[in-house]
C-alpha cells in the first residue's frame, strides 16, 4: 500500500526563457506518454542537510531547471500529430508518499504493478498541454529505505538525454562543485528535421506492419495474459555468450567482434522463438534501438539531450534462428549487426525525409501498445524489442545519500519488450522482460539451459 502525502509543483528558481521550441522528426515519432523508471536507496540519511529528503529534491530541481528550462514547459498540439514545445515555466511535479512495505517485500525488483506505483501515474486522458514534462515520486519505507520514481517525457529527451538531466540534478543536490555539469544544448534544429521534397533512398520496415502469427488474429494475441521476470547474468555468463556467438567467425568474416549487446539480444531472441513454438517458416523481428548521436555529421554537441534514437528491425524466419552452430547464435548476432551497420546517416537522413514528408505522422509514432490495449502498433508475439541501457549512467542519481543499489524500468509495455541492464561495474547484467504467461517458464529454463 502507497499512500500519497503531498504534491508539489516545482518551478525553475530564476527566471528563464519564453519561447516556443520547434522539434524535429526524430523527436516526433517518439511516444507521447512518459519512460517510467525506478531507483532504490537503502535506509538513507541526509548527510547533515537541515532540509528533508524532499526539500533536497524540490530545492535542488528548481535550480536545475534553470539549466534545463524546456522541462519545466508543456507541449502542445501543431496539427498533423505533431508537437511543439512550450517553454514556459509551469514546472515539474514532485510527490512525497509513504508505504508500509520494506524495500526487500519488491523481491527482485521486476517491474510489477506493484513496483509501477512507486512512479507517480499520468493520466493520459488529460490534454497534453496540461502534463508536466517531468514527473518524480519519492516514497519512504517502513525499512528507512526509498525510492524515487522518475517518468520523464519520451518526446522530450531519450534515454541518454533524460539520465543527464538527473545526474546534473543529483550533482546540484548533493553540492558537488568539483564535478562539471555538461550545459544542455537546446537548439534541436542542429539535429536534421528531414526534406519532405527528397524521396526515401531505402525500405525503411521500421516504419511498417511488424510479422503477425502465422494462422492468428492479432487483437486475441494483443489479450493474452503476459508477465514479467528479471533474469540475471554474471559477468562469466556474459562472457561465455559473447565466446559462443563468436566462436565460429572468422577475423576475415566479421570486422570486429560481436558484442554483449549483440550476444545476448541474439541469444534472447532465440529462446523466446523457441519458447513461443513458433512454425519454421513463421517471420519474426526484434527492433533495436540504436543510439546515433556517433553516426550523424557532424555529431551533434555533447548537452545534446532530445530524441537521437532510432528503432531499426531485423527479422528472420524462426527456423533460422534455430539452426545449430553452437548455439545458433552467430546467425541471430549477425542479423542484429547487419541493422546495426546500416543505420548510417544517409539512413537517418532517409527516415526522416519519409517521416517529414507524411500529413500526419500518428500512424507512424513508435509509441508501444499497452498490455490489453486494442490501440497502437501491435509489437507482441512473434516480435521483441529489446533496449540496451549499457553506457548509460544508470547509477549516477546520488542525491547526497548514496548512490542507488538498483535501477530498472518501473513497467513493460507490452508482450515481448525487454531491457538489458548493466550492473553497477561488476560485469554483471539484468534482463526484464514481459512474456505471454504461456511461454515464460519455457523462455526461463531456455535461456539458461547453455550458459
Amino acid at each position: 500500500m502507497v499512500s500519497i502525502k503531498c504534491t508539489y509543483t516545482v518551478k525553475p528558481n530564476h527566471p528563464t526563457p519564453t519561447i516556443k521550441l520547434c522539434l524535429p522528426e526524430m523527436d516526433q515519432y517518439a511516444p507521447t506518454t512518459h519512460a517510467p523508471t525506478i531507483y532504490f536507496y537503502r535506509s538513507v540519511a541526509n548527510n547533515g542537510s537541515a532540509l528533508s529528503l524532499i526539500e533536497t529534491l524540490k530545492s535542488s530541481l528548481s535550480c536545475t531547471l534553470v539549466h534545463y528550462f524546456p522541462l519545466a514547459g508543456r507541449l502542445h498540439w501543431i496539427g498533423g500529430g505533431r508537437l511543439e514545445l512550450h517553454c514556459n515555466g509551469m514546472g515539474a511535479e514532485i510527490i512525497e508518499a509513504e508505504s508500509e512495505n520494506k524495500i526487500e517485500d519488491y523481491g527482485d525488483f521486476r517491474p510489477t504493478a506493484e513496483i509501477r506505483k512507486l512512479v507517480p501515474y499520468v493520466d493520459y486522458n488529460n490534454d497534453i498541454s496540461e502534463l508536466p514534462l517531468v514527473l518524480v515520486q519519492l516514497t519512504k519505507f517502513k525499512c528507512g529505505g526509498i525510492s524515487i520514481g522518475m517518468a520523464v517525457s519520451h518526446i522530450i529527451a531519450d534515454g541518454k538525454g533524460a539520465l543527464g538531466f538527473i545526474s546534473t540534478w543529483a550533482n546540484i543536490a548533493r553540492g558537488d562543485q568539483d564535478k562539471e555539469i555538461v550545459e544542455p544544448f537546446h537548439d534541436r534544429t542542429v539535429c536534421y528535421k528531414g526534406d519532405p521534397s527528397a524521396k526515401p533512398r531505402f525500405d525503411h520496415v521500421e516504419f511498417k506492419a511488424l510479422p503477425t502469427l502465422i494462422g492468428c488474429n492479432e487483437m486475441e494475441e494483443r489479450q493474452k495474459e503476459t508477465t514479467v521476470t528479471m533474469l540475471k547474468l554474471t559477468k562469466n555468463q556474459v562472457e561465455k555468450l559473447q565466446q559462443h556467438a563468436n566462436e565460429h567467425e572468422s577475423s576475415e568474416d566479421l570486422k570486429r567482434e560481436y558484442t554483449r549487446y549483440e550476444a545476448i539480444a541474439g541469444w534472447i531472441w532465440i529462446c523466446v522463438s523457441k519458447a513461443r513454438r513458433l512454425q519454421a517458416e513463421q517471420l519474426t523481428s526484434l527492433k533495436v534501438a540504436v543510439d546515433c548521436r556517433n553516426r550523424l555529421q557532424p555529431s551533434l554537441p555533447s548537452g545534446y539531450y532530445g530524441n537521437v534514437i532510432m528503432l531499426t528491425v531485423a527479422t528472420a524466419k524462426s527456423g533460422e534462428l534455430f539452426m545449430v552452430s553452437p548455439l545458433g547464435l552467430e546467425y541471430a548476432c549477425g542479423k542484429i549487426r547487419q541493422v546495426l551497420e546500416m543505420t548510417t546517416q544517409d539512413y537517418l537522413q532517409s527516415a526522416m525525409d519519409f517521416l517529414v514528408s507524411q500529413p500526419d505522422l500518428t500512424p507512424f509514432r513508435c509509441g508501444f501498445h499497452t498490455v490489453g490495449c486494442t490501440q497502437g502498433i501491435y509489437q507482441g508475439c512473434p516480435n521483441l524489442v529489446v533496449t540496451s541501457w549499457f553506457g548509460l549512467p544508470i547509477y549516477d542519481a546520488d542525491f547526497g545519500w548514496g548512490k542507488p543499489f538498483f535501477m530498472g524500468p518501473a513497467a513493460l509495455s507490452s508482450d515481448g519488450k525487454c531491457f538489458i541492464i548493466p550492473g553497477d561495474g561488476d560485469g554483471s547484467v539484468s534482463i526484464a522482460m514481459r512474456l505471454q504467461v504461456a511461454h515464460m517458464n519455457d523462455f526461463e529454463k531456455l535461456f539458461y539451459e547453455a550458459i
